[in-house]
């Protein structure tokens, strides 16, 4: 693909929401008083039901406490997802380059700048870092987080963050070390998902 290509797919609305409901979004406590009026009109429905007091007066209230929590939800996740993209640097697609491995994870760095499609920079650029040293320097939660990292010895401000190997190859068939690089959406640092092959442009 080319730097074009990879622009052109930031710019999809559908692509970006796909890998989005991905995501913890949900995770939010904004998200718990719709959740709440779900939860509490479920139950009455299902109370009157067993009580086979369904087809009555009682239910009306139990109903609209379901109506109200599905429409307040589905306002909510879509304010998330609008305040999500409007976030600085996020889903931006990011040419990701191992710089090696260790216990089944893959370790990669990448940029979120106006270099992020160039795979020769990133290509280039994990060639001159050292896996070994950046883990000895860095006591971070690489496997859970992308993690923004100053390397000293290159003076480049870079993304670290490990993926399982059997999560590259099983998002990206095919894929294989030969290659240098392979491409990540950044949502935001707790989501950085390797993009899967069928959704890159050709």
């Amino acid at each position: 693909m080319k730097s074009n290509d990879f622009a052109k797919l930031e710019k999809n609305y559908d692509f970006k929401r796909s890998y989005f409901n991905n995501t913890l979004w949900w995770k939010t406590l904004s998200m718990l008083p719709p959740v709440l009026l779900l939860f509490v009109g479920l139950v009455g429905i299902l109370y009157l039901f067993n009580s086979d007091m369904l087809v009555s007066w009682y239910v009306i209230p139990y109903l609209l406490l379901f109506i109200v929590g599905t429409i307040w939800l589905k306002a909510m996740k879509k304010y998330i997802l609008k305040a999500s993209m409007a976030a600085e640097g996020a889903f931006h697609i990011c040419l990701a380059a191992p710089i090696g491995d260790k216990d089944n994870y893959t370790y990669a760095i990448f940029v979120n700048n106006n270099r992020r499609h160039d795979k020769y920079y990133i290509t280039n650029l994990a060639k001159e870092i050292s896996l070994h040293d950046l883990l000895a320097k860095n006591n971070a939660p690489f496997k859970k987080e992308a993690i923004s990292v100053h390397d000293e010895e290159s003076g480049y401000d870079i993304y670290v963050k490990a993926y399982p190997k059997k999560e590259i190859s099983k998002r990206n068939a095919g894929w294989s070390l030969a290659e240098g690089y392979f491409p990540v959406l950044y949502i935001n640092s707790k989501g950085v998902p390797v993009i899967k092959r069928r959704d890159l442009v050709q």
